[in-house]
């Protein structure tokens, strides 16, 4: 059988020390060699690496039916159960019709106000720092925490020193499983990361299932994703169990809180060190005239959605994903025996040369609308493709364009550092905290 061309690799475990040491470098530095399919191993494993977008729109979109997730989504079972990010079949059809309801139109309008009071509210409380110096990592973390928790829950949830570190601590434990380290004993063995995992999860369960029930027995009419799970019904379908819930609450509660505080961060960090860009925001936002930002007004802040776009194109939250074939299939010249390891990565297609002037470069004005229409299709899948394209991908804009404007309408942002390093995580973070500076404006 014919096989992808591969890079050099060790004839017995071959690429395990590179995914292990450096998997983002090793992925980037594969696909500038060898382009659009290419073979990795770890032992007698093999993983077909595709970076062509006529390729992924073929195993994400036109044969969807014939893959599922991989066998490296295993690790984020342990946390989020058989919710919608993990499952596959008629679970995970279940699963995205009732979580539809909860992300429409509608739905989003109604989440506007607590983005834009807890925006207010950390600017104020930016306004009062004596030094003026900013863990941006940290405070993005903290008010995606917190709109998660309202827009999710109607509840409040204050970013404590336990709740932080247990968020930290389940998605390293996934992404060490997942991505780093195939000689991991099994999750129920007693070890002392596997008793510190379950301790945080079962804090984790504690918070989520004490909020369903809450819930369950209250007779408020709330307009709040969990709310909304809770009332969907389609003809005679029955509602979903506390657990079914607990494992689509839980996906939410953790992808969309990681994953928009990451990719805030890296936003500000690239902002920072180009004040012509903070400008061309600024500029934008003056136009709203100081009032609260609505939900009609996102349509008009097309500059600021573009700054976004090309944080997610440099820096893509979910930089890699996995699929697992359930027939034969053929990638290109290559046939593809039923069970094999098809691995994408946003991260690398995005910075493709032959798709991408300058890719390393950041450069908003390539999400220009007319620019845009331009693109080729699959070449930026920040929120992946296909019918699995991710159901909150319109809350999680809505709140980084509102997130974005209303800092720099408030502050100058600056970044002195040096360049962030890229961490390998479940989601893409920078290693070290961004630190950034802020002039009240």
């Amino acid at each position: 059988m014919k096989l992808p061309p591969q890079p050099k690799g060790s004839p017995i475990i071959g690429h395990l020390k590179q995914f292990k040491n450096d998997p983002i470098n090793f992925m980037l530095n594969s696909s500038e060699e060898f382009g659009d399919i290419m073979l990795f191993k770890i032992f007698s494993k093999k993983i077909y690496f595709i970076n062509h977008p006529d390729l992924i729109k073929h195993v994400l979109q036109d044969n969807h039916k014939n893959y599922v997730k991989s066998t490296g989504y295993k690790p984020m079972r342990l946390i989020v159960g058989n919710g919608m990010l993990t499952s596959d079949g008629d679970s995970w059809v279940r699963s995205r019709k009732f979580s539809q309801s909860a992300f429409n139109s509608t739905a989003i309008r109604s989440y506007v106000s607590a983005v834009t009071t807890n925006a207010n509210r950390l600017m104020n409380d930016w306004a009062q720092k004596p030094d003026l110096e900013i863990n941006a990592s940290q405070e993005m973390a903290k008010i995606t925490l917190a709109i998660i928790g309202e827009t999710l829950f109607s509840t409040r949830i204050d970013f404590g020193t336990n709740l932080w570190k247990n968020i930290n601590y389940v998605l390293e434990y996934a992404g060490e499983r997942a991505l780093r380290n195939p000689f991991i004993v099994p999750a129920n063995w007693p070890t002392t990361k596997n008793k510190k995992f379950k301790k945080a999860k079962s804090a984790l369960d504690e918070l989520i299932y004490g909020i369903i029930d809450s819930k369950r027995n209250s007779e408020d009419t709330e307009s709040d994703t969990l709310s909304r799970l809770m009332n969907y019904t389609e003809g005679s379908s029955n509602g979903l169990s506390d657990e079914e819930l607990r494992d689509e609450v839980m996906t939410i509660f953790l992808a969309g809180h990681d994953t928009t505080s990451n990719t805030m961060s890296w936003a500000l960090y690239s902002i920072g060190i180009r004040p012509d860009i903070q400008q061309k925001i600024f500029e934008e936002v003056k136009k709203l005239e100081g009032r609260e930002i609505q939900y009609e007004d996102l349509h008009e802040l097309t500059y600021t959605t573009q700054v976004i776009n090309e944080t997610m194109r440099l820096y893509p939250a979910a930089w890699h994903m996995g699929r697992m074939n359930i027939e034969d299939d053929k990638l290109g010249e290559y046939d593809l025996p039923a069970g094999s390891h098809v691995r994408i990565s946003p991260l690398t297609l995005h910075r493709r040369v032959d798709y991408w002037v300058n890719p390393t470069e950041f450069n908003p004005e390539r999400f220009h609308p007319l620019k845009a229409k331009a693109q080729l299709p699959y070449t930026f899948i920040p929120f992946g493709g296909g019918p699995r394209l991710c159901v909150g991908r319109n809350l999680a804009l809505m709140e980084m364009i509102i997130l974005l404007s209303t800092i720099v309408s408030k502050f100058e942002i600056s970044y002195t550092g040096a360049i962030p390093e890229m961490s390998p995580n479940i989601t893409l973070a920078t290693k070290k905290p961004v630190q950034i500076s802020i002039i009240p404006r």
